[in-house]
């Protein structure tokens, strides 16, 4: 099975977790991260009919729209 949604997934959310942490000018920009992690994570549990890494990362979705929000407007 193809797994290029997850890795994205997985690439994306360890890149933002490592900005957010080091809280400098451009911490902001692991919301952007966070975010095309969830997407893809929603895609490659749609794929792989896993409805609770869906809901999870739909989740996330919203939370990360927060924070997009929250640090850019």
């Amino acid at each position: 099975m193809n797994n290029t949604w997850g890795w994205l997934g997985t690439v994306a959310g360890v890149v933002g977790g490592i900005l957010v942490a080091l809280n400098f000018g451009y911490s902001k920009f692991g919301y952007i991260f966070f975010m095309v992690s969830a997407v893809s994570w929603t895609i490659q549990g749609n794929k792989n009919n896993d409805k609770s890494l869906v809901l999870l990362n739909v989740v996330f979705i919203f939370v990360n729209t927060l924070g997009i929000y929250r640090w850019f407007f």
